[in-house]
């Protein structure tokens, strides 16, 4: 598979405007602008010694299904996603195929023993994911960064990967691009990604915590910008990416791992947080992300889309980021841009 062409001049570009928002590296760590750094160890322990654990199945047997196969994305003027499992989407768009933060492994954690478990698995096999052109990872968290499945996808496809400053080193993969927030990488094919701050945290160990850089994507393409958030907080990054980039025509919003609200809101958007950053993304269509695949919080696994219908429920039909959709694992989104909404 041939490598992504990028503009031969000026394919990494920092951002001129909303300086303030801009990553801050001080003491040898990044740190969050918009918000409250995450809780330190004396919270984790009081955190781990209190907590309740809502349910969870062992296991969920799902057929797989067949992923679309073709070399290239469709260029229908449109964007196509499909829900993989937690934050991993295969999206295509523009005749690119573009995976976020694929996570294909059974456990994840330092080992392939050790670590949480995976409760349901992907819509498809590893092997049977049409060739990638693009990858983004939003930061090296274990649910969010999965080695194994990005050492298959690089020595198979070759991707263009994009990441946060100073996180290549944890990627088993060449090509590897990493953004400062604000950033953009031009592809050829009308496609700019720019890499945009998230409140949250990185760290994979003892003693890495916040030395890489975290955030999301913007996607601006010719069928319209895509929004994919990785892990976060609420803050006033939402309403910096809608000021900067317009209305999304595609948001893919967390709604999972958000209990206890006192230890996880500092990381973590809880599905009400969700609808409300869709409605200032002003998104035509989100996608709930990040739930039902791994038990990582105190949240049981039904409890995501119980409270995001119940947060919908409240909304006057018709309301501009109200359209957040659940959609079947593996099954097909089909996104055409309203272009007056812009």
């Amino acid at each position: 598979m041939d490598p992504v062409p990028v503009m031969p001049a000026g394919e990494v570009q920092p951002a001129t405007t909303l300086a303030p928002m801009t990553s801050r590296w001080e003491g040898g760590r990044f740190h969050n602008r918009s918000g409250p750094e995450p809780h330190g160890l004396p919270a984790v322990l009081r955190w781990m010694w209190t907590r309740t654990k809502g349910p969870w199945p062992a296991t969920i047997v799902q057929s797989p299904v067949t992923p679309p196969l073709r070399r290239t994305g469709p260029d229908d003027g449109a964007i196509h996603a499909i829900l993989i499992g937690h934050a991993t989407v295969l999206l295509q768009v523009a005749g690119l195929t573009i995976l976020t933060d694929p996570v294909w492994s059974k456990r994840i954690g330092p080992t392939s023993w050790l670590g949480i478990k995976r409760v349901r698995p992907a819509a498809f096999a590893l092997q049977d994911c049409p060739p990638i052109d693009v990858i983004l990872v939003s930061h090296n968290h274990y649910d969010h960064l999965d080695r194994p499945t990005l050492a298959f996808l690089a020595r198979r496809d070759a991707p263009l990967i994009l990441t946060g400053l100073k996180g290549s080193p944890t990627i088993p993969a060449r090509g590897v691009v990493e953004l400062d927030w604000w950033a953009s990488h031009r592809l050829a094919r009308g496609v700019t990604i720019t890499y945009v701050p998230a409140q949250h945290f990185s760290g994979r160990g003892l003693f890495d915590r916040n030395k890489s850089l975290w955030g999301g994507f913007v996607l601006e393409t010719p069928a319209g910008m895509i929004y994919f958030a990785g892990d976060t907080g609420f803050g006033p990054h939402f309403a910096a990416i809608r000021a900067r980039f317009g209305p999304a025509a595609l948001a893919l919003l967390p709604i999972g791992a958000f209990a206890p609200r006192w230890f996880m809101a500092r990381v973590h958007v809880d599905p009400q947080q969700a609808v409300a950053a869709s409605q200032i993304l002003e998104a035509q269509v989100a996608l709930a992300i990040h739930y039902g695949t791994f038990p990582l919080a105190d949240d049981g696994m039904a409890a995501p889309l119980q409270e995001l219908a119940s947060a919908l429920a409240t909304i006057p039909a018709g309301t501009r980021g109200a359209d957040i959709r659940t959609p079947a694992w593996g099954e097909e989104v089909v996104i055409r841009q309203d272009v007056a909404a812009r």
